[in-house]
């Protein structure tokens, strides 16, 4: 979720100020944590620069998804679609992020139906979905309760959760994972590999942990600086967002896993990427398809009008632009022998 990163306040205080700090200390270190806090979630995903390998360039420009019905001019981000190609999931919410939500949408014809808020979601904030590569089972993250939370109220960091797809298509009950993937520090980001490894953020780092019975061994964290990763189905091909030429301004990178480990991160060349914020990165489960948001947006037309305009005109323009700066969905094919032994080519 390259919104970001929600902090926990009181646990960056609890790790800086201990027992001996008076209460006036306390007091100037909240007040000092509150302005960090807001600066940061003000920032893209990752550390500052990434050493990259030459640029990656895709056959095919990327296009936008839907526009006006999946893509519009609220926050679209983190697209998940099902194996069957049927089902769509991504996360609306509005400038501000008071609320984000999981939205659902169903394949009509060659086009999206209007999409509804998914079962799962609707009341705590949620984001991030992740089809499991057989389509069986959903990740996502949420800020609600984890199991034994005493106060049953919406937690301060973001914990990985999983629902499973019934064959019928309904959603079943969340459930969250084991606490050596969820702690108090925000996850982001899950997806899955065929095999079942989990690839995750954490704070400002990326994490992989090996599927061990019905969970995961310890998480190992990962040598590539970024954020929101996106693995393959075959574990071959990892995308993830990081800071760009521009400090400030995600990009998005490719990584193959090679016989040494993660190759040099390739940033993938215009117009994948743009002069704008590109993040959230989902890799379909046939490995063919790239799903991600993008703040592109096309020259504005500034004609003059034919004729005077009413407000009902103005109204729609502003409400019908989809290329207002806010985050939309775009998809683009990935080149077939995107990874070979030398790394993102």
């Amino acid at each position: 979720m390259n919104v970001r990163r929600d902090r926990n306040v009181s646990e960056i205080l609890s790790r800086a100020s201990g027992q001996l700090l008076r209460a006036r200390a306390v007091a100037a270190l909240i007040a000092l944590l509150s302005i960090a806090t807001t600066a940061h979630a003000q920032q893209p995903s990752a550390p500052a620069s990434v050493p990259s390998a030459p640029e990656t360039r895709l056959a095919s420009p990327p296009s936008v998804i839907e526009p006006g019905v999946i893509s519009t001019p609220a926050e679209e981000f983190k697209a998940a679609i099902s194996p069957d190609n049927r089902t769509l999931l991504y996360v609306v919410t509005e400038r501000l992020f008071r609320h984000m939500t999981v939205v659902q949408a169903e394949r009509q014809g060659a086009h999206w139906g209007m999409p509804q808020v998914a079962a799962f979601s609707g009341i705590w904030r949620d984001g991030d979905p992740s089809f499991a590569p057989d389509g069986k089972s959903l990740l996502f993250i949420s800020n609600r309760p984890l199991p034994g939370d005493s106060s049953g109220g919406p937690r301060r960091d973001f914990n990985i959760w999983m629902v499973e797809r019934k064959s019928d298509g309904t959603w079943g009950e969340p459930m969250a994972l084991e606490r050596s993937i969820n702690t108090d520090t925000a996850e982001f980001a899950p997806s899955l590999t065929t095999g079942g490894t989990l690839y995750f953020s954490r704070g400002d780092n990326m994490f992989s942990a090996l599927k061990r019975g019905h969970g995961f061994d310890t998480p190992v964290r990962l040598s590539l600086q970024g954020g929101d990763p996106a693995i393959s189905p075959d574990g071959r091909v990892l995308v993830f967002d990081a800071d760009g030429p521009v400090p400030g301004d995600a990009d998005l990178f490719v990584s193959c896993q090679t016989a040494s480990g993660w190759s040099p991160p390739s940033r993938f060349a215009e117009p994948v990427n743009s002069p704008q914020e590109e993040g959230d990165p989902t890799i379909s489960a046939d490995g063919q398809t790239l799903y991600f948001f993008s703040r592109h947006a096309p020259p504005p037309d500034r004609a003059p009008r034919p004729q005077r305009a009413t407000y009902a005109d103005i109204h729609r323009d502003a409400l019908e632009n989809i290329y207002n700066g806010s985050r939309n969905l775009y998809q683009v094919p990935l080149t077939p022998a995107l990874c070979t032994a030398g790394g993102a080519r």
